[in-house]
């Protein structure tokens, strides 16, 4: 948003003074700039507008303080943002004048430098690019934005139909990795969900679709219990695992509008059982791995994750030291210097040196041996 102080700031404004007290006016804001070169005679200033910011040199009114007043009496009565008068003509300013401006809130500069045209211009490509900014505002705000969870139950409902409170979704994949027994688990799964929501009063509605090479199942409940939701969940895995071979991943209940972190979390869960090769996993069983997993797709924490393991490792590759090495197993020992040094086959002094040097390297040499260990546990997290 462009300001009245962004405007006289302008370097066609060489020298410019406000000629009355005006409260808060260099933070009006300007849509516009207008030049007052006439009376407002027979409706002539019904094209200046709030919002625009009006230069002029009065020269109309040259040497006529009474002709002077009424023009700006008159353009300060319609709102705009602010009117700056150049004083080329030495133009009669009185007292009625100021009054107005402090009264309306209407700033009145008196300026020396360029004529207005020169102001207009240099004013109204610093809207312009103001605009662009703003447009480019947006779309960054867009980029950070997190998810909108309007849009996400929308999306949910033209994707499954589905509507309720919660939803809880069930991530499949047959062990056959072929197409057509990923069809054929569809039927299937298709059949199981029919059969479950007509035996669970609290479910709203459960569908299925294909996902890539895998299947999704979501269920939406009407905010059960824990305890009945606890039970139909189990039932759910039990009633899908013995109806095919398949691997399943389940999340956890989340509210509708956050029904991406259910998807996530299946999918994750569907990972794990498949490289277990375990018949289904929970997300909730996942522990350690589970955060492991949700700081890896946040991509700041993955990020600052790396940016640590970074320096550690350029200077083990400028020093042909070990830090990094060092730094993991004492993570992976919970900050034990004994049990990090078995794992990595040397002395527990070397171990302790390899620390202090990292802890220089990291930007934290005052830090214990329990802060060191708990921010590199913060840094394996992205690894």
């Amino acid at each position: 948003m462009i300001t009245v102080a962004d405007i006289v700031a302008l370097p066609a404004f060489k020298q410019v003074r406000l000629a009355a007290m005006c409260p808060g006016g260099y933070g009006r804001p300007v849509s516009n700039v207008g030049i007052m070169d006439c009376m407002p005679d027979e409706g002539a200033y019904a094209d200046y507008l709030p919002g625009e910011f009006i230069v002029s040199n009065l020269g109309f009114a040259r040497d006529d303080p009474e002709r002077c007043e009424r023009a700006l009496l008159a353009m300060l009565a319609r709102g705009v943002a602010a009117v700056a008068v150049k004083t080329v003509y030495a133009p009669p300013i009185g007292d009625r004048v100021l009054a107005a401006s402090t009264a309306q809130g209407v700033p009145l500069f008196l300026y020396e430098g360029d004529y207005h045209e020169v102001v207009a211009y240099q004013a109204l490509d610093l809207i312009r690019r103001d605009g662009e900014e703003s447009d480019k505002g947006r779309k960054i705000d867009a980029l950070l934005a997190g998810h909108d969870g309007s849009a996400l139950r929308a999306a949910l409902y033209e994707i499954a139909g589905l509507t309720g409170s919660t939803v809880q979704c069930l991530a499949v994949a047959p062990r056959a990795d072929d197409e057509c027994s990923l069809y054929a688990a569809l039927g299937v799964l298709d059949g199981v969900l029919a059969a479950f929501r007509r035996d669970w009063g609290s479910v709203v509605d459960a569908r299925a679709c294909r996902y890539h090479g895998a299947l999704l199942a979501f269920v939406s409940y009407a905010q059960p219990p824990a305890c009945a939701r606890s039970r139909s969940e189990a039932d759910l895995l039990a009633r899908a695992t013995s109806a095919a071979p398949l691997f399943c991943g389940m999340g956890e209940e989340t509210p509708l509008s956050e029904g991406d972190l259910a998807i996530r979390q299946a999918l994750a869960a569907l990972g794990e059982a498949r490289s277990r090769n375990v018949a289904a996993v929970l997300w909730a069983d996942m522990r350690e791995d589970a955060f492991r997993i949700a700081a890896r797709e946040d991509r700041l924490f993955a990020r600052t994750c790396a940016l640590y393991r970074n320096l550690l490792a350029s200077y083990d590759e400028a020093n042909d030291a070990e830090l990094a090495a060092t730094a993991e197993a004492f993570a992976a020992s919970c900050g034990d210097v004994r049990m990090a040094a078995e794992r990595l086959g040397q002395h527990p002094n070397t171990v302790r040196y390899r620390l202090r040097k990292a802890r220089d390297v990291l930007g934290m040499p005052e830090a214990s041996d329990r802060e060191l260990a708990r921010f590199l546990a913060f840094v394996a997290l992205g690894a």
